[in-house]
């Protein structure tokens, strides 16, 4: 039988690898750089806490029952490699020489290129597959349930928190951007 928190393990490692091979020296100022300071904090701490709850419950679940391996877990583990490697991907391409606010008084460059030009907040798209791939490899109905039903929520509330300091500092400028791209889904959210 195929342990799944061995291979999650495994994944993991090997997304961390890609990350210091794509971010080298810059991955510690790209894992606490912040695109939009909000004035306060709770919907960060929403989205925390509900991220932590929905993985708590999955992996409760994984360690009562131990589940064996089926076709949904090994969907749930691609899914959170492609979250992982999502934002991997984004956060490279925001910090490859300046900040997203740098970029935005100067133009807005950052936010017509890339995986920007279709999405506004491509590490919002990745933390969600990310929730949601992790429930799906722990085999966890609940957890999932939790992720779409709580998680989903917050994240969205935490995007509309930074896209209102967003349009208080740029203005036209973001609400051009914003009518040409989508907040997490591609052509759909």
């Amino acid at each position: 039988m195929v342990n799944m928190l061995k291979v999650l393990i495994a994944v993991i490692v090997l997304l961390a690898i890609i990350g210091l091979a794509l971010l080298g020296k810059k991955i510690f100022r790209t894992l606490i750089f912040k695109t939009a300071k909000t004035p306060n904090n709770e919907s960060t701490w929403l989205m925390i806490m509900t991220g932590l709850v929905t993985v708590g419950i999955a992996i409760a679940y994984y360690v009562n029952n131990d589940p064996a391996a089926d076709p949904v877990m090994w969907t749930g583990l691609v899914i959170f490699f492609l979250g992982g490697l999502l934002q991997i991907i984004a956060r490279r391409q925001l910090h490859e020489d300046k900040t997203f606010e740098e970029r935005l008084s100067s133009g807005f460059e950052a936010a017509q290129t890339g995986i920007y030009s279709v999405l506004r907040h491509p590490n919002k798209t990745a933390l969600l597959l990310i929730v949601i791939g992790f429930s799906m490899i722990m085999g966890s109905i609940w957890a999932l349930a939790l992720a779409i039903i709580l998680f989903f929520p917050s994240v969205l509330y935490r995007i509309s928190q930074e896209e209102a300091v967003l349009l208080d500092k740029f203005g036209d400028r973001w609400l051009d951007y914003k009518s040409e791209t989508k907040r997490i889904i591609p052509k759909i959210l």
